[in-house]
């Protein structure tokens, strides 16, 4: 049941044919779009064939603004598959990959996810950042950051820094700093009345307003943390003009170094509404009618996704930029926070000795392993856990920090033990002992269930990656024709 002041607003804004249809598309939650998106940090060309054995055909089904993003039916469950446990792929709603395609990001461009969980779309940034450049995602919520965290773990993504905070702390810190930033903003959830039953049991005209103001003070707070000439891009998963069109007429109102974008639409997708914007709204801004004509122009270059008209839940964006130029980042020698404190000689020597007995490199004077990756960043500890990140990472002292890089194990007194992370971001060529299961085999949910593996497997005893169909999925230890299991317990799934 949709709640009632909602159904009257919207039979307000559209015309009763266009009410009808919208109204319609919510009359039953099996017909909603499923979708997910392949980890091409992961996954190579072929992994799409793999994707038969779930009964998901890619040939024509591709999600029309995410290359990498493809829909399925709901008799699949991509959830259940070691595949998904090995970070091959994300699921995620279809409309929602929308905004990382207008975020537009690249590699050695320095972003930020401030409202990043559970890490849809982080994940989906650091597939185009492919490696290079700095990623910050945050979340303020700290369980939720926890979730996004481990996603960003099960992806096997390498540059990205997983804080706890608030937008108001994090603007002291990253004044200026950023080229790209999304803010997906928390919102009413009305995109998701069809997706998610307690959304709208949850939902009121006051909870429509106070993310209202709650999503100015976020997007304040954004502006400030990115470079002139960067980009800016708003998103909500709601219909109501006071969270979309309404926010950003009342940011531009405030940020006149600010303008929108117009940009390009796929099938489906329609332009932002500006005379939805209440009149008490630009009577309380008041600007005079020249600028107010002006940004109301603006407001028409975001954009409309509705579920009547394409594959997806219901969705708002826009794309921001603020005037300028971006500088030279080679010249900017600035890391926010300080740099991080390299870890000890003898702490980088039990590390080089491990990845010597276990990993396999082209070029080891480069540390570059076999698929590519190279371990020259940063070392330094976070605790008793040792991290590598690029040395430009800003530092993690004051920052309620989650992630800050790569997790490459633990330090023990005399030796060095391997993360789940770490083995996640492998490819089987980076290693000297590899075991690979079928993703239907029974070796391979014995090991996800943390049980030891009997094996044939002819190499010297030691570390092992456990690959399903050659994708990494965790450790192993090999010792007299036994795989002893290093699965972390917490992720344990039972078949």
């Amino acid at each position: 049941m949709l709640p009632e002041p909602f159904c009257d607003r919207m039979r307000t804004l559209l015309d009763k044919e266009e009410y009808e249809a919208f109204l319609s598309s919510f009359g039953d939650s099996d017909d909603r779009y499923h979708a997910l998106r392949i980890n091409k940090l992961k996954a190579d060309a072929s992994f799409s064939n793999n994707l038969n054995k779930l009964k998901i055909d890619t040939n024509e089904n591709n999600v029309p603004w995410e290359e990498n993003g493809f829909y399925y039916n709901s008799e699949c469950t991509p959830g259940k598959s070691p595949y998904h446990e090995a970070g091959l792929y994300y699921i995620q709603e279809p409309s929602a990959m929308a905004p990382v395609q207008y975020l537009d990001p690249k590699p050695g461009e320095r972003l930020l996810d401030l409202c990043a969980s559970p890490g849809g779309k982080s994940t989906q940034i650091a597939v185009r950042m492919n490696g290079s450049g700095i990623l910050v995602s945050n979340e303020i919520n700290r369980d939720r950051a926890k979730i996004l965290s481990l996603n960003i773990e099960r992806l096997g993504i390498t540059n990205a820094l997983v804080l706890n905070e608030s937008p108001n702390s994090l603007e002291q810190v990253f004044g200026g700093y950023f080229d790209k930033i999304l803010v997906d903003a928390p919102c009413s959830g009305e995109g998701m009345f069809r997706k998610n039953e307690n959304a709208s049991s949850e939902w009121s005209p006051e909870n429509v307003e106070n993310c209202g103001e709650r999503q100015e003070e976020i997007l304040g707070c954004a502006a400030k943390m990115l470079m002139p000439g960067g980009r800016l891009v708003y998103s909500t998963c709601t219909f109501a003009p006071r969270e979309n069109e309404e926010s950003i007429y009342r940011f531009l109102a405030k940020n006149r170094d600010f303008h929108v974008k117009e940009v390009s639409l796929y099938d489906g997708m329609e332009y932002a509404r500006p005379e939805w914007i209440r009149e008490s709204a630009l009577t309380e801004i008041g600007l005079d009618a020249a600028d107010n004509e002006e940004i109301l122009n603006e407001v028409k270059n975001a954009v409309r996704l509705w579920p009547h008209k394409l594959r997806g839940e219901g969705h708002f964006l826009c794309v921001l930029e603020r005037d300028g130029v971006l500088i030279d980042r080679d010249k900017d020698l600035h890391v926010p926070g300080g740099r991080n404190k390299a870890a000890k000689k003898e702490v980088e020597k039990l590390f080089w000795d491990f990845a010597l007995e276990t990993l396999e490199f082209d070029d080891f004077e480069k540390k570059r392993l076999k698929s590519g990756y190279e371990l020259n960043g940063l070392l330094f500890m976070f605790g008793d856990q040792l991290y590598i990140c690029d040395p430009k990472m800003p530092g993690i002292n004051g920052l309620k920090c989650m992630r800050p890089g790569l997790h490459l194990g633990t330090v023990k007194k005399d030796r060095f033990e391997p993360s789940h992370a770490f083995a996640l971001a492998l490819k089987k060529c980076d290693v000297k002992n590899a075991a690979n299961f079928s993703e239907d085999s029974l070796e391979i949910r014995q090991y996800l269930n943390g049980q030891t593996i009997r094996t044939e497997l002819n190499a010297n005893k030691g570390w092992t990656i456990i690959c399903v169909d050659g994708y990494s999925i965790g450790w192993a230890k090999l010792a007299g024709g036994m795989l002893k299991n290093h699965y972390p317990k917490g992720l344990r799934i039972n078949y």
